[in-house]
């Protein structure tokens, strides 16, 4: 077994084994800063103009992000278009916000190869450079093979090296570890797409200029573009990752489509050299796919159109180009794409290739079908109403802003029963986030619940991989209100807390959550109902709004309260339920760790691959899948910390209105069953 598939299994098990902290191989620092709102003085922006004044019908994209909206696989964030250099479509979906970054993930491997290709022009590198000449000094006795790998082999993804993505967890120094690997076949007899080759050309930039490649693109293409609001992540020896970390805008992104559609050509400044723009969309080996059949530099070659080609993030980060029609097409999202593969990707190109009419000349004005457009994009952001901003500060005390948001019309019926507390919130109309708090969520205010499970992280497994930065469990989760009715879970994990503020009835919020001093904001969307139980339960989709994973995170109440009366028999409130039960899921899910069980190479020599294999093989293997699943999808528990009186027979209904439920008086009228809330 290979020493990195090794690493990598480690790794697995100690996730299932709810380990926690630094469990990976490769030492961890923070890396990645806090999103900056506010743009920069020389920032550069597209211009916004009108499809119908581009030659391009606004009903066109009206049916078009219908249709993403509608297919919840698409999961959509963002989505933009430009035709002649102008915005004519961009809509955030709720609750994403067009101005913030998002991770690219592949799509950066683009922008490595333009970095290559400024390099190329220079005349300071050629596609027939080795490697075993370009890092001499760094090649071992046994890498004597590897000047047969050439920098035209890494930008075709053709270098056939073994140590692949899954290298990116085995130890610090990614770059001798990619030298001193063995070969799976022949460089450059067929395509095997590897991050790897990637982070090697990265590597070449930084070994010919002594720069990294992140501060040679800022220097060479996002300064003189305008593209102030990027960040990208780097290896443990500094050098940037290359084929994946990246952070950027969706405007931005576009950008760089445009830039290759103008043939590196960006405000009469040649940015990339045009040689290299044509060269790297143009077809430069078979990948063996039906889905997508040729691959250029760097960059994937379509059929959809005569020259047209895309920049490929997984989960939905693309770039289309389509030179034909001199349009960029952008997405952001979180769905299960890889390959341009995914629902969303196939309803794009479709209506690109077969359904898109353009003309040379602008059309008329179509003003109902405009403003059709723009309600479509309103309502799919959920962004109908204006709020106050609420901000504070500090590691342990989160920042927390408010977004924009709309309320949901909801059709609920009001309970069956009186004084039934549960039924009551699960009944009422929680479009008014203020009275839902005030009379139901004050009885959690202060409350905190003891986990007994501490293996479990707030971040979603792809993101704790990808940066490299583990949880160290999950000890606690609070509840609290504060004085201006904001409603809060506190989620205790290590030495700190993460404060989320929840929305009710479509409202936002973005809290700042500071882990292992890397920034990353969320969003909850949150909802009071019962479950098939009665249980009084909290729902809660976690939105990280800079990433592409999502997290549902189910707060259910144990039925193990009992209602505090007085002697009379009077109903005063009911006692907090003693345990609570948590289930989380994450997207993307458990589908991305059995993919993993099921690429590992399993034979080989010594004790370590004796293990794996053992776990593997056999009946332990659907145990491990069974694992992989709790550890996806993990179901918690938790108790109250400090009891409380359940049985108080104290008569405190005589004088003492604050005792009294809010809104009890309210609730009489529930037992009419016509009479339903909207």
């Amino acid at each position: 077994m290979p020493r990195a598939e090794l690493y990598v299994g480690e790794l697995l098990m100690k996730m299932v084994a709810r380990q926690t902290g630094e469990i990976s191989k490769v030492d961890f620092s923070p890396q990645k800063p806090a999103f900056i709102s506010l743009s920069f003085p020389d920032e550069q922006f597209l211009e916004r103009s009108s499809p119908e004044s581009q030659g391009v019908s606004s009903a066109f994209f009206t049916e078009l992000i219908r249709d993403l909206e509608m297919d919840r696989d698409c999961k959509m964030h963002k989505f933009i278009a430009l035709r002649h250099g102008k915005v004519i479509a961009e809509c955030a979906f709720e609750p994403y916000d067009m101005e913030m970054w998002h991770v690219t993930y592949s799509m950066c491997k683009s922008v490595t190869g333009m970095a290559i290709g400024i390099l190329m022009g220079e005349g300071k590198l050629s596609l027939d450079d080795r490697l075993g000449d370009i890092f001499a000094p760094r090649l071992g006795p046994l890498s004597i093979f590897r000047k047969t790998v050439t920098v035209k082999n890494l930008l075709t993804m053709s270098s056939g090296v073994e140590f692949n993505e899954i290298g990116a967890v085995s130890g610090n120094d990614w770059r001798k570890s990619f030298l001193d690997a063995s070969f799976k076949f022949d460089p450059g007899t067929r395509f095997e797409y590897n991050s790897m080759n990637t982070y090697m050309l990265s590597a070449i930039v930084t070994e010919i200029t002594g720069q990294s490649l992140f501060d040679f693109c800022k220097e060479r293409i996002f300064d003189p573009m305008g593209i102030k609001r990027v960040f990208w992540e780097s290896c443990p020896q500094s050098i940037t990752k290359g084929g994946w970390g990246m952070f950027m805008r969706i405007e931005d992104m576009a950008k760089l489509g445009q830039l290759y559609l103008q043939k590196g050509r960006w405000n009469d400044q040649q940015i990339v050299p045009e040689e290299w723009v044509t060269e790297s969309t143009s077809w430069q080996i078979e990948t063996g796919s039906d889905d997508n059949a040729h691959y250029g530099y760097q960059l994937w070659i379509n059929d959809d159109r005569p020259g047209s080609f895309a920049y490929n993030g997984m989960m939905g980060q693309n770039v289309f180009v389509y030179p034909d029609l001199d349009m960029v097409v952008v997405t952001n999202a979180g769905n299960a794409d890889v390959f341009q593969t995914s629902s969303m990707a196939v309803k794009i190109r479709d209506r690109m290739k077969n359904e898109i009419v353009v003309s040379d000349e602008p059309l008329p004005e179509d003003f109902v079908a405009l403003s059709e457009l723009k309600a479509i994009c309103k309502s799919v952001s959920g962004r109908n109403a204006d709020f106050p901003v609420i901000a504070g500060g500090g590691w342990k005390n989160r920042t927390v802003k408010m977004t924009t948001g709309s309320t949901r019309n909801r059709d609920i019926k009001l309970p069956g029963k009186k004084h039934d507390f549960k039924s009551a919130v699960s009944s009422f109309n929680i479009r008014n986030e203020n009275q839902l708090i005030q009379k139901w969520l004050t009885k959690l205010d202060g409350k905190v619940y003891d986990l007994d499970t501490t293996g479990v992280g707030l971040l979603p497994i792809m993101m704790q991989v990808v940066h490299n930065n583990f949880t160290d469990g999950m000890r606690k989760i609070g509840f609290r209100l504060t004085p201006d009715n904001a409603f809060y879970i506190d989620i205790y994990e290590g030495e700190v807390i993460y404060r989320l503020r929840c929305g009710f009835g479509g409202k936002r919020y973005v809290s700042d959550i500071n882990v292992h001093s890397e920034n990353y904001k969320v969003s909850l969307d949150s909802t009071v109902t019962t479950d098939e139980y009665n249980r009084l339960t909290i729902r809660n989709d976690i939105y990280f709004l800079e990433e592409a994973c999502m997290r549902t995170f189910n707060i259910y109440f144990l039925d193990d309260a009992v209602d505090r009366i007085d002697r009379k028999g009077t109903f005063i409130h009911p006692s907090l339920p003693g345990g609570i039960e948590i289930r989380m899921r994450e997207t993307p899910g458990a589908d991305m760790l059995h993919d993993t069980l099921k690429n590992f190479n399993i034979e080989g020599t010594g004790w370590e691959s004796a293990i794996i294999s053992r776990f593997m093989k056999g009946g332990m293997k659907e145990a491990i899948g069974h694992a992989v699943n709790n550890t996806v999808e993990p179901t918690i528990y938790g108790r109250l910390e400090t009891p409380v009186d359940l049985l108080g027979l104290e008569d405190s209904s005589e004088g003492n209105q604050e005792d009294q439920l809010p809104g009890t008086d309210d609730l009489l009228i529930a037992e009419t069953p016509e009479n339903e809330v909207s």
